[in-house]
């Protein structure tokens, strides 16, 4: 009675394995590719730094005698979501490339580019705030009104490669995007033009 149990457990784990290898054979490869943020040595150092000293300033006050519960669980709850918000930035910065987006995350921050609109991706050292965690940067110009954003994914060619398979519009120029140009109208014959009889 067990050998049978035996054979028909693995008769169905067969079918399984059947049944996964075809969908696994049907189904389409996700076009959406994830790039996490290059992050600096310094600000890595920065942030767990900050994390460090908060905490240690935080014990503190809690290691005086005659504290409530009520202070104590406040601290904690301040230390908490204060350096849980630091490490969720410095971990959570990354970029996905989909078929029609560019999604940046930063910690509970997002932006949506569309890839569409992107005009130039170029290299850049700036200092400004944005969703990096280094200075080793891309700058992104996009839309009608020229907006720009920055951003540092740790593999810099892959990242472009992925950006410019998704939107033929775009072609890599050495370490920079930009949009193809347009092709010259041709010019127009005035020969064969209708004439206005006034």
């Amino acid at each position: 009675m067990l050998l049978i149990l035996a054979d028909e457990s693995e008769e169905e784990l067969e079918r399984i394995g059947l049944i996964r290898d075809y969908i696994m054979s049907t189904s389409k490869p996700s076009q959406n590719r994830y790039f996490p943020s290059k992050r600096d040595w310094w600000m890595v150092g920065l942030i767990w730094g900050s994390v460090l000293m908060s905490v240690i300033g935080g014990m503190i006050p809690l290691a005086v005698p005659g504290n409530s519960w009520v202070e104590v669980c406040l601290v904690v709850a301040i230390l908490v979501v204060m350096d849980g918000l630091m490490l969720w930035v410095l971990y959570g910065t990354g970029y996905f490339v989909t078929r029609e987006l560019l999604l940046i995350r930063c910690g509970p921050l997002a932006f949506r580019v569309p890839l569409a609109d992107i005009e130039a991706i170029s290299p850049t050292c700036s200092l400004l705030s944005s969703p990096a965690c280094s200075i080793d940067r891309l700058k992104i110009v996009y839309g009608l009104s020229k907006q720009n954003l920055m951003i540092s994914p740790a593999d810099k060619p892959g990242f472009l490669s992925a950006i410019v398979k998704q939107c033929p519009a775009l072609v890599v120029l050495h370490d920079q995007v930009r949009k193809k140009p347009n092709p010259p109208s041709a010019p127009v014959d005035r020969s064969i033009q209708p004439k206005v009889l006034v």
